[in-house]
């Protein structure tokens, strides 16, 4: 999906698969917002014809990326082609003049694209759930990885818990979990903090060991969240995992244990 400075563009397929975007001159300004949402990678070539058109128009532009697509592949593993790169020159092609990506996965997207700016919404939603949900000195926030801890943890939160797991390198699967940073009071709160879920088994992993460990409530801060969600049992009603707070960047599906947090880019662009 493509909006343009609000507007939704409308695009279409021939009978023999080409695409065809509908004429959107009215809505074209002398500096104009692209809002880019990820679907499949016909939505690349739709971002093309797009921006080729504003360049048409001699309109500058600056994009705005829900989810970076590809951003997982962020290294060589297993033979894995190194994706992110190449998906990110073609971005770079397009010669935007700001590109917004909003919680990267790593580092690595934004020193690939070009005039990058990461933008991290959970540091701004975090302490509104913190306030809702009435946490305490005794509760927590998680970190699930050493990626997530290395995104958030320098972000004010005293006694935040890190975790690390160990993955089978061929399979991908997680092997083992352990809490290698801080400590959970019996009773407390934990809100596990990342960027994307999956099928959820980080969480699940790590929602499991923070109950034996004593906590009570678990809830998950995830920007990004995959259909995939529901072929897993993160949302199951014995999940350890209470409630997921989450973005349509990637789905709108309602589910009792989904929670969706509107996202705009007025505070950020």
């Amino acid at each position: 999906m493509i909006i343009l400075n609000k507007h939704q563009l409308i695009t279409e397929q021939f009978p023999n698969g080409e695409t065809k975007v509908k004429d959107f001159d009215q809505w074209i300004k002398a500096d104009n917002l692209l809002e880019f949402t990820y679907q499949e990678d016909g939505d690349l070539i739709r971002l093309f014809f797009v921006k080729k058109r504003l360049e048409e128009a001699g309109a500058s532009c600056k994009l705005w990326i829900r989810y970076m697509p590809y951003s997982r592949m962020d290294r060589k593993i297993e033979g894995d082609l190194f994706t992110l790169k190449y998906v990110a020159a073609f971005i770079n092609s397009l010669q935007f003049d700001k590109v917004y990506v909003v919680e990267p996965h790593s580092e690595t997207t934004l020193t690939l694209l070009e005039n990058s700016v990461a933008i991290y919404p959970a540091l701004d939603w975090l302490p509104k759930l913190m306030e809702k949900l009435e946490f305490s000195d005794n509760d927590r926030i998680v970190f699930p990885d050493k990626g997530a801890a290395a995104r958030y943890l320098n972000s004010g939160y005293e006694d935040a818990c890190v975790f690390e797991k160990q993955r089978n390198p061929q399979t991908g699967r997680i092997e083992a979990m352990k809490l290698k940073t801080g400590n959970i009071v019996k009773g407390a709160k934990c809100i596990i903090v990342d960027d994307l879920c999956s099928a959820g088994g980080t969480f699940l992993w790590a929602g499991k060991i923070l109950k034996e460990m004593g906590a009570n409530e678990i809830y998950l801060l995830v920007t990004h969240c995959e259909p995939r969600i529901f072929k897993g049992t993160l949302l199951e009603e014995d999940s350890p995992i209470d409630l997921v707070f989450t973005t349509d960047s990637m789905m709108n599906t309602m589910h009792p244990k989904l929670n969706y947090i509107n996202l705009t880019t007025e505070s950020y662009v």
